[in-house]
C-alpha cells in the first residue's frame, strides 16, 4: 500500500515538473515572438538570423558613445599663431582617463606636429605647436581615443 502511494507522489512530482518545464518553454517561445515583433515595429523589417552583432550595435551606439565620452573627453580650449609662424594648439582633457597619441588635421591634411604629447593626464592641458602657415577653417584633434573639432570663426 505505501509503495502505491509513493508511486503515486513520485509520478505526480514528475507530472508537475514536466507540465512546469514545458510551460517555461512555451514563455520563452512567446517572450522570443514578442522580441522579433518588437523589433519588426521599430525597424520594419525582419532579422535575419546570421550571426551579426548590427542591430545591437546599432540599438546601443548613443548609450555607447555618451559613456565613451565622459571617460575620453578631449576640447581645443584655442589656437593662435606664434611669433615664429607656428600654429599653436591649447588643448584639454576634460575626460575620465588619460589620451594619448595625437594627431591633427588642418582643413582635411595631415599636419606635423613640432612637439607631440605623449601622454595628457584628466583635466590637464596641453600645448601643441603646429608646423603650417596660413589660413585654416577646420582644425581637428585626433587622440587615440577620441577627437576634438575646432571652426575658425573667420
Amino acid at each position: 500500500m505505501i509503495e502505491i502511494v509513493l508511486g503515486i507522489l513520485i509520478a505526480g512530482i514528475l507530472i508537475f515538473l514536466l507540465i512546469k518545464a514545458i510551460g517555461n518553454i512555451l514563455k520563452g517561445m512567446f517572450l522570443l515572438f514578442l522580441a522579433f515583433l518588437i523589433y519588426y515595429f521599430l525597424i520594419s523589417s525582419l532579422p535575419s538570423l546570421n550571426f551579426s552583432l548590427q542591430p545591437i550595435g546599432n540599438f546601443l551606439r548613443a548609450p555607447i558613445d555618451r559613456v565613451k565620452n565622459i571617460f575620453y573627453n578631449l576640447e581645443i580650449v584655442t589656437v593662435s599663431n606664434s611669433k615664429n609662424n607656428l600654429l599653436i594648439i591649447v588643448i584639454k582633457n576634460n575626460g575620465f582617463l588619460p589620451l594619448s597619441h595625437f594627431n591633427v588635421r588642418i582643413d582635411g591634411k595631415e599636419v606635423k606636429i613640432i612637439n607631440n604629447i605623449n601622454i595628457l593626464l584628466p583635466k590637464q592641458i596641453g600645448v601643441l605647436e603646429i608646423d603650417w602657415n596660413g589660413n585654416y577653417s577646420k582644425i581637428e584633434v585626433f587622440a587615440k581615443e577620441t577627437r576634438a573639432t575646432f571652426i575658425s570663426p573667420l
